[in-house]
């Protein structure tokens, strides 16, 4: 039970991923910033595949929205850390984390273990970040999370939080924990911009091949460079008809053999949370095309068949469709925002009413205004 003791102590302290107590500089803050400044430098250079994997928010939303790898992975993973060493996914794994972590450690107030200090070991065993090192009398304030858990449990009173006292030593580690921290986060910038730039061809050839995107996406480059794949809008969707990508490691899309998007509905561009669906007022995204239509005579039962039938133009909301005097169908696609309603109500074996992908989503009003 002794040794079953100290081996949690030693566990749950920083000394564990040290690898020696005393000042020195942890490995856990050379690794979170460099995961940080690749994470970043991928973000700024348009390919944010790192946010993909480690936001937890987006796992769990590929998990929930369907059952595939690129969920269960990384949140297998997550929990795992979690089970393992509490939050040391927050304290060494997650970019955002990092970036607050290295401004948290040369911030003005701080916390602080003070000559009463005992090394009783109390205040690791509340510590869910493992950032106290009592034997050497240290505190990385860069991973502490603030629940002052520390300071309830120091019967010594020990653990201070407020500004620190000037070390009177010349040298200062912390300082030099502080360089090293922002030397391998501008590292890690520079190195996920270029990777970025190697993995921007790759996403664009993964946009092209799910042309269909939600309305606000505009192109299918910027929406898969922006979109986490977090499924809010799969989850959105009255009509059902935003598709997680195959895997669930990549950007959605609209799957028009499932319906047809909604002309009042624009719920899709109002909850993504990573701006690669522009928030659209549901008037702007009515006059948004997002696909074109087509109608093909050979497939319409009016033309081949002499059935009369006036589905698609009694459904279509922009007024695209219309009938001639002999009851065929004519489109004009000028009026046509590719909402795939006529599509959906087609009743001809093979739809007579087809949808083509766009490069770019435009809006009806500026292309007349052409």
């Amino acid at each position: 039970m002794l040794c079953g003791a100290r081996w949690e102590s030693y566990r749950t302290s920083s000394a564990f991923w040290s690898g020696a107590g005393g000042g020195r500089y942890r490995i856990s803050g050379k690794i979170r910033c460099l995961i940080a400044g690749l994470a970043f430098g991928t973000l700024l250079g348009g390919w944010p595949v790192l946010f993909l994997l480690l936001d937890p928010y987006s796992d769990f939303g590929r998990l929930a929205g369907s059952f595939t790898l690129g969920g269960v992975i990384p949140l297998v993973v997550i929990a795992g850390l979690a089970i393992w060493k509490k939050r040391v996914f927050c304290t060494t794994v997650c970019p955002v984390g990092a970036l607050l972590g290295l401004l948290a450690g040369r911030g003005v107030f701080r916390l602080t273990l003070s000559e009463r200090c005992v090394k009783c070991g109390a205040c690791v065993k509340v510590c869910p970040a493992g950032c106290i090192d009592p034997v050497a009398g240290t505190l990385d304030n860069g991973r502490c999370l603030r629940c002052l858990n520390c300071v309830a449990a120091c019967r010594f009173h020990a653990v201070k939080f407020g500004r620190p006292i000037p070390a009177a030593a010349p040298a200062d580690p912390g300082r030099r924990a502080f360089l090293i921290s922002g030397g391998l986060l501008l590292g890690g910038l520079a190195a996920g911009a270029v990777l970025a730039r190697a993995g921007l061809t790759k996403i664009t050839d993964w946009a092209r091949r799910f042309r269909f995107l939600p309305p606000g996406a505009e192109t299918p480059e910027r929406f898969a460079a922006r979109c986490t794949a977090c499924q809010l809008c799969t989850a959105n969707c009255p009509a059902g008809i935003i598709v997680p990508a195959p895997g669930g490691t990549g950007p959605v899309s609209l799957d028009f053999s499932r319906g047809a998007c909604q002309y009042d509905c624009n719920r899709c561009s109002q909850v993504c949370p990573t701006g690669a669906l522009r928030p659209l007022p549901l008037e702007v995204k009515q006059r948004t095309r997002i696909a074109l239509a087509g109608l093909d005579p050979r497939r319409c039962i009016v033309f081949q068949d002499d059935i009369p039938c006036d589905k698609c133009a009694a459904v279509c909301p922009t007024g695209a469709v219309t009938l001639r005097k002999t009851g065929a169908p004519r489109l004009d696609v000028r009026l046509c925002i590719g909402c795939g309603a006529c599509r959906q109500v087609c009743p001809a074996p093979e739809k007579a009413m087809t949808l083509t992908p766009v490069d770019r989503q435009t809006r009806l009003d500026l292309e007349a205004a052409e």
